[in-house]
């Protein structure tokens, strides 16, 4: 397999955003003007960074601005297909889990790059991705208590992820309590990475951090009406029925009774029904929260 060199450099400026709180700023005004790959290629080849953050009370993420640049220099929209988000739990100054064993807090992968919850932004040779959390989770807030977390990104892109669409996540000169790690779990560069490793480490210079920013958003509360926070798609169904509900509000029993009031049987499990052997027709849907009850009228086609 060809080799590519894990290092990139390019100058970037520093990007802010309005918000209601900042929880990570970190701007990219990395003196030696560097970047680390963070890309999932078509060849299943994704090479991951991930950046140390702390979080002091119970919040709600909002938008993420993710800064860097592409290898070649080339736009990366035509390239690009799609976007992966994962937060991680802190375990020993490394993620607590890896992209292909699927075990982050919250892995929200192939984002909808069509949709609302995603931007990218490309000047002067800088990428600027902005994910919003909530509307890439299908509507379900992404929270966080307490506690140290690490963050990773990586735009999908077709063709080898160290091809021409390759990313690089531009360094920054903060100095966060851990320094960044990267993984490359197929072993792309031959350099051994096979697991979490501290990037200065890797590149054999210091690399304190990466550059992003993080803003939270109002977290909804058990008094928020559930109907308003609550999301069930697609609805005509002939599968799988999804079924959002916001993460810090509790699901006490899930019921999908057809016109009669009879009860299919069928379970919520990890906010999906499967409606594939279900006879077409109308439903309604009960779920009782701490917030209250949703009913939902289902169609199934």
């Amino acid at each position: 397999m060809k080799k590519f060199t894990l290092l990139a450099a390019l100058a970037l400026g520093a990007v802010t955003m309005n918000a209601q709180n900042v929880l990570v700023e970190r701007a990219a005004d990395d003196p030696t003007g560097t970047g680390l790959i963070s890309t999932n290629g078509a060849d299943d080849a994704g090479v991951f960074c991930a950046d140390y953050f702390t979080v002091s009370s119970d919040v709600a993420l909002g938008n993420i601005l993710i800064n860097g640049f592409t290898s070649s220099g080339a736009a990366i929209e035509p390239f690009l297909e799609g976007f992966d988000v994962f937060v991680y739990a802190n375990g020993a100054d490394v993620p607590d889990g890896t992209p292909s064993a699927g075990d982050a807090l919250y892995d929200i992968s192939n984002i909808d790059i069509t949709g609302s919850g995603f931007e990218l932004v490309q000047d002067d040779g800088t990428t600027v991705f902005r994910v919003n959390f909530t509307d890439a989770n299908g509507g379900s807030q992404v929270v966080l208590p307490a506690g140290n977390y690490w963050m990773s990104i990586a735009p999908r892109v077709t063709g080898a992820s160290g091809g021409d669409g390759r990313f690089n996540w531009a360094g920054s000169a903060s100095t966060p309590d851990v320094q960044p790690v990267l993984i490359d779990e197929g072993d792309l560069f031959g350099v051994g990475a096979t697991d979490w490793t501290n990037i200065s480490t890797l590149i054999g210079q210091d690399f304190t951090a990466l550059s992003w920013t993080l803003v939270d958003e109002p977290l909804l509360s058990v008094g928020d009406n559930i109907a308003d926070v609550a999301s069930v798609y697609p609805n005509p169904t002939n599968d799988v029925l999804n079924v959002n509900i916001p993460s810090n509000i509790e699901i006490e029993s899930a019921t999908l009774v057809d016109v009669l009031g009879r009860d299919t049987g069928l379970t919520l499990s990890n906010g999906t029904i499967n409606t594939s052997n279900l006879a077409n027709g109308v439903y309604v849907l009960n779920v009782v929260t701490s917030a209250g009850t949703l009913v939902e009228k289902i169609v199934k086609q």
